[in-house]
């Protein structure tokens, strides 16, 4: 990819900051951002009332079980997808190589085989258990799951580079009313706990996947087309990917692990439970960077010096907005703790700070990777998530030995602001190879 458009970001501005500020602010980006984060937060504020459900008809041991079974999914999808969808954002912006079309088409059927290929492997270990390792049989939702997870990614992705926030944000309403009002169903009428969680979600999986398809055919976006350079050129960038998309989603899970192998399953629940609570600020870091990336590309991709003060600008906005949030956020937890949280999980709220600021702070990396993305070396984003996990794994097992349960979430915080600085080095030294 284009290195050339770093120097954008780290040149020297030539622009006063007030005559920046206010040609930005008039920009067509940030009334944009205003109405895609506006729809997301109406989106995401629907998935938000799943929590005080669970905490009221799941018992923390329930909420375990489930949250270690969405741990399953998320290392599931990558490992069907290769992360070959990965690289859409830079054949869209560059076709002259391949058609949009012809490249998703491409990719649905690569991941239809591995969907396939994933359901016979863990039937087989259903089946056939490897020694005294037990697989649960509800593993093989995990696939389902995550192959309706791929096509929302992939409408989305489409919705944001062709600028079309509307539909997106219609799509992910019926999408999160319909999951609501399905858990609502298994859990408060039926009472089928984590077992009905599970096959609601399966339900609404399957139908999202032929919703899916039909909108992707419907907008021109796929067809029976199957290009093999295309496939060759999304594994060379995704598989270099895998070990970045699997780094930032176990990050979420490592606490889990060490609070249910150290503690027990209702332990696990509360923290979270907490945790989950948290998240609200990773809703607000991917509204922002659904907006703000397919606008810093096409400005890296032009490479216009008159465009070096926006994108510095730019990237100290997202800096503030997010810390801003993340104590609008985080009190907002406190304040309405009493209406998420059940009585029997009234302890988690000890760690939604923790978990808001460690969001917070991967939110800031999310928006500072988008520069290394740009350039295609995806081995480079992996190395640094994949450091993040080892220091998160070391922290959290020292400190949960130190500190008890409440270092679990303090492990996470200081892993990603060791590597936001680190990551803010690495950029720093692209754009200056791109200057020589």
């Amino acid at each position: 990819m284009v290195l050339s458009g770093f120097p954008l970001f780290f040149g020297a501005c030539t622009v006063s900051a007030d005559t920046k500020m206010a040609t930005f602010i008039k920009k067509r980006f940030v009334r944009h951002l205003a109405f895609y984060t506006g729809f997301a937060f109406l989106n995401k504020g629907i998935a938000f009332l799943l929590i005080p459900l669970f905490t009221r008809y799941l018992t923390p041991e329930d909420y375990g079980i489930y949250a270690l079974f969405l741990t399953a999914v998320i290392v599931c999808e990558p490992l069907l997808s290769l992360c070959v969808q990965e690289a859409i954002g830079n054949v869209y912006f560059d076709q002259s190589k391949f058609k949009v079309c012809e490249y998703l088409s491409t990719f649905l059927l690569f991941s239809a085989c591995m969907f396939v290929l994933q359901v016979s492997l863990l039937g087989l270990l259903i089946l056939f258990p490897p020694g005294i390792f037990k697989v649960p049989g509800f593993l093989l939702l995990a696939p389902l799951i995550s192959m309706s997870y791929i096509i929302i990614a992939l409408l989305s992705w489409m919705w944001q580079l062709t600028e079309r926030p509307v539909p997106y944000g219609k799509f992910n309403f019926f999408y999160l009313l319909s999951q609501l009002l399905l858990q609502v169903y298994v859990t408060v009428f039926l009472k089928l706990g984590w077992r009905g969680v599970l096959f609601a979600q399966g339900t609404l999986a399957f139908v999202t996947i032929l919703v899916g398809l039909v909108l992707l055919r419907r907008n021109n976006w796929i067809g029976l087309t199957f290009n093999k350079n295309c496939l060759s050129f999304g594994l060379k960038f995704g598989i270099g990917y895998i070990p970045n998309v699997l780094a930032v989603r176990l990050n979420d899970s490592v606490g889990k692990w060490f609070v249910a192998q150290r503690f027990d399953l209702s332990s696990t629940g509360i923290f979270s439970a907490g945790q989950k609570l948290g998240m609200i600020m990773g809703v607000y870091n991917s509204s922002f960077i659904s907006t703000y990336r397919p606008w810093l590309f096409k400005k890296l991709t032009e490479r216009a010096a008159r465009d070096r003060g926006k994108i510095q600008l730019s990237v100290v906005l997202a800096f503030v907005s997010i810390l801003i949030f993340a104590c609008v956020g985080s009190m907002g937890m406190y304040l309405f703790s009493g209406f998420f949280l059940g009585e029997n999980f009234k302890s988690a709220l000890a760690y939604v700070f923790w978990s808001t600021f460690a969001y917070a702070l991967s939110g800031m990396y999310g928006v500072i990777s988008l520069f290394i993305y740009h350039t295609g070396k995806s081995w480079i984003l992996s190395l640094i998530t994949v450091s993040t996990a080892g220091l998160n794994i070391l922290f959290t097992w020292h400190f949960i030995r130190t500190f008890g349960m409440i270092g679990a979430a303090y492990a996470p915080a200081l892993a990603w602001a060791i590597m936001l600085v680190v990551s803010v080095v690495v950029v720093a030294q692209l754009g200056r190879g791109a200057v020589r």
